[in-house]
């Protein structure tokens, strides 16, 4: 079938740009847009919880208007909610539900371009857009949420609505609660007063429409403080009570943030209030529901903890998404990379005027790299529904950096503030921003749409050089990856510079087609010292050469950028170990950007002598976690002579350091483990990855009071990594008790997918014991569990 499809995808074809060229495209048919006859104007949602029994209880007040003549009849998405009335203008209607939703059928037919109001009253169970999380936990240890996750199609299973993203409207939400607790949703804070049941009822609106899948809400017993940008904007940063040392280290760089994007975008941040949210077990990094952030609890850092991976690059993708997503949004799915090309592409900038070019560069050359992986498994383009995470994300961000480079810096900005202005609260699809640069610049750059969003690949050059004719130099510069469909090569902008040994340089830019020469007269006082094709590394491609090992090691010596130094250095792999060694160790000293010290590392992790013994002492001792941690995974074997050296990462500031060095003197000096276990005895680490590796250690000699600790962790007492790295160290142990059994079938009905599927997996590898499938086997039997789990449960074999 999927073959079948695929031949007709690829057969889409049309005559474009001149009358000899063919074009052909992979066709979407689920980017196709949705059709709807009514439009939705305003939403006041009223809601209240049953939270133990993970109940919403609601009622949606629409305000709408046809927009085709004589509306009979409408359909709202609505799986599995329960409607108890539906009123038009205050007077009952009849309606009917299926597994797909709700559908009203009016007592008279509707006449476009009018208003009307429609009140539905229901309640729900949700396994999917609103989450209830520890409201069960028997041990209370947990912490008790409500949450939601609206995209892509996912809000509509907790409140009923045309859940498309053609349709925008103003909301108000009122959300009655518990007292003790702190509700947040979209939009300004109009009131908050108690009920006669004693709770707060609080009343949240927006003033601007935005689409129905932003809509969200949260709950818990939140702390906030308020950052206020220089444009007046209030950014309210929650978190946890408990927890006020996160706040600092989770929020570094917020108010220069909301200060950077404006100016940036030349747009003025365009809702009324911003608001970063943490919740427990969320399924994604982040969320950038209007107005309000809801992130992943795991990003709740602090100082130790954000050495790994901090929220900074996060929060900015976020905050981007409320001009990219939010205030413009995508017409269907095949425009989705409108949304997420540019919140990673800003994140990446961010990151750079925080952190360096250097940064810069090597965030890049990764989404280099997950681009060309994607377009190596399949063809689907940029903008496409099933491009896929690494073309929305890594790879789209790499293309619009490439559409700065071509149009340069101001066109590329003008262009922004232009498409932001003319589509704001409004959709847009890839052809809008296409012709964004004709509209604001005069600039047609359909060649490069239909090469890097509209297909799929990428150039792959293969370079020679020529010295053999007189006083000149030439450099071929062909590509030889297969043409897309539509038999074409890429056209692009490039440039090859020479470097000379007196320290002069000399560069030519050229528009490359397919095969391309550079030729340079070389003056007889020069010689040429080493030479960059493509400097800098602006373009998303694979590139084969030669080069000697003289030009690289001047090359990783010398160069401007990181990138290039850092390629020079990667090219030294084929280099003879021998030959290398003693430049390596030097450079070593020469560069302070971790990559390349790791890259160093790797290349020398073979070797026993006392000049990389001094090496490791560095990295071991050096101030980048990476670098370090590059001395603990590159090294099979600790050497005896840098065993307290190893020894001192016990303590170290990085808990993944802490967790990798333990495993690894433990496994190398198991005489000596007691020492190692003593040391990291009271280490928790992030979501308990030190302990958790401690208890599985000692476990190895202890297994029913140590593995009995592990099976702990596993419950819904924990957040899901927690529990899936108890998992994985019950499973190295191949240790289970009825407690396990219990918690592994919990799991692996949670509604957190990331949860859920391993929990299967690990509940399929205890199923070879015969004792775990008889419990197993005991518990479904007599527990009791509604069809949607039996269905689960018995589909694990």
């Amino acid at each position: 079938m999927r073959i079948s499809i695929f031949v007709f995808l690829i057969s889409f074809c049309f005559k474009a740009f001149s009358a000899d060229s063919l074009n052909c495209y992979v066709a979407d048919v689920a980017g196709r847009y949705r059709e709807h006859n009514t439009d939705f104007t305003k939403l006041v949602l009223e809601v209240s919880f049953a939270p133990k029994e993970g109940i919403v209880f609601g009622k949606a007040k629409y305000t709408f208007k046809p927009i085709q003549p004589e509306i009979d009849t409408l359909f709202l998405d609505a799986p599995g909610i329960k409607i108890d009335s539906v009123k038009l203008n205050g007077k009952v209607q009849k309606w009917k539900t299926n597994s797909d939703g709700l559908i009203i059928y009016f007592n008279e037919k509707l006449n476009w371009n009018k208003n009307y109001s429609l009140d539905i009253t229901y309640q729900a169970q949700p396994r999917k857009g609103l989450y209830f999380i520890g409201w069960n936990d028997p041990k209370n240890l947990s912490r008790k949420q409500i949450w939601t996750q609206g995209q892509g199609i996912d809000n509509r299973h907790w409140f009923p609505s045309y859940d498309g993203v053609n349709d925008r409207l103003v909301t108000e939400t009122v959300i009655a609660f518990d007292s003790n607790y702190t509700v947040i949703s979209n939009g300004k804070l109009i009131s908050k007063k108690k009920n006669s049941k004693g709770e707060f009822v609080w009343h949240y609106a927006m003033n601007k429409p935005h689409v129905p899948y932003l809509v969200m809400l949260a709950i818990d017993k939140y702390a906030h403080k308020d950052i206020v940008a220089k444009n007046g904007v209030v950014s309210r940063q929650y978190y946890y009570a408990d927890m006020p040392e996160t706040f600092a280290p989770t929020y570094q760089h917020s108010k220069e943030l909301m200060d950077w994007m404006p100016e940036e975008f030349g747009v003025a941040y365009p809702w009324e209030s911003y608001a970063n949210v943490p919740v427990q077990d969320f399924m994604y990094g982040a969320m950038e529901n209007t107005s309000a952030t809801i992130y992943t609890d795991y990003y709740l850092q602090n100082a130790r903890e954000a050495l790994e991976h901090p929220y900074i690059s996060t929060n900015a993708h976020e905050l981007t998404h409320q001009w990219f997503g939010n205030l413009v949004t995508e017409w269907s799915a095949t425009h989705h990379w409108l949304h997420e090309n540019f919140a990673t592409y800003y994140a990446k900038l961010f990151m750079r005027k925080i952190a360096g070019d250097d940064v810069y560069e090597w965030i890049r050359r990764n989404e280099y790299e997950q681009g060309i992986n994607a377009d190596n498994r399949d063809n689907f383009p940029i903008a496409h529904s099933n491009a896929g995470s690494a073309r929305h994300y890594p790879k789209g961000s790499a293309v619009l950096g490439m559409l700065r480079y071509v149009t340069g810096d101001s066109i590329y900005r003008k262009a922004i503030t232009h498409y932001l202005k003319k589509h704001q609260f409004d959709n847009a699809d890839t052809h809008d921003f296409w012709r964004t640069f004709m509209e604001c610049c005069g600039m047609n750059l359909d060649w490069f749409f239909d090469e890097w969003i509209l297909h799929s690949g990428y150039p792959n050059f293969e370079i020679t050089t020529d010295t053999t004719k007189g006083n000149s130099i030439h450099f071929f510069v062909k590509q030889t990856q297969k043409p897309n469909e539509s038999g074409k090569l890429f056209t692009m902008p490039a440039s090859m510079r020479i470097y000379f040994a007196d320290g002069t340089s000399e560069q030519q830019k050229i528009m490359l087609n397919g095969s391309d020469t550079f030729s340079f007269k070389i003056p007889a006082s020069k010689k040429i010292s080493y030479w960059l094709f493509d400097e800098g590394d602006n373009i998303l491609k694979k590139v084969t050469v030669q080069k000697s090992f003289e030009e690289l090691k001047i090359q990783a010596l010398n160069a401007k950028h990181f990138i290039d130094r850092y390629d020079a250095v990667y090219a030294l792999r084929s280099v003879d170990t021998e030959a290398k060694y003693n430049f390596l160790i030097q450079l070593f000293e020469k560069n302070n950007y971790y990559p390349i010290q790791n890259e160093i590392v790797y290349q020398l992790r073979n070797q026993k002598n006392d000049a990389i013994y001094s090496l490791l002492k560095k990295a071991l001792a050096d101030k980048n976690v990476f670098v370090r941690r590059a001395a603990i995974d590159n090294i099979d074997t600790i050497p005896e002579v840098l065993l307290k050296n190893y020894e001192q990462l016990l303590q170290d500031s990085s808990y993944v350091n802490i967790e990798k060095t333990l495993r690894k003197l433990c496994a190398q000096f198991p005489q000596q483990s007691a020492k190692f276990l003593d040391r990291t005895k009271n280490i928790d680490g992030s979501a308990k990855n030190v302990k958790i590796a401690w208890l599985e250690i000692k476990a190895k000699g202890n297994p029913d009071e140590y593995g009995r600790k592990l099976v702990d962790f596993t419950s819904n007492s924990y957040e899901f990594r927690t529990r899936l790295k108890a998992m994985e160290a019950l499973k190295t142990l191949d240790y289970f008790n009825d407690d396990l059994v219990s918690n592994l079938i919990d799991a692996a009905l949670n509604t957190n997918r990331r949860l859920a599927n391993p929990a299967a997996s690990y509940i399929r590898f205890f199923l070879k014991r015969s004792k775990f499938k008889e419990n197993y086997t005991a518990k479904l039997a007599v527990g009791n569990y509604p069809n949607w789990a039996t269905e689960i449960l018995n589909s694990i074999k």
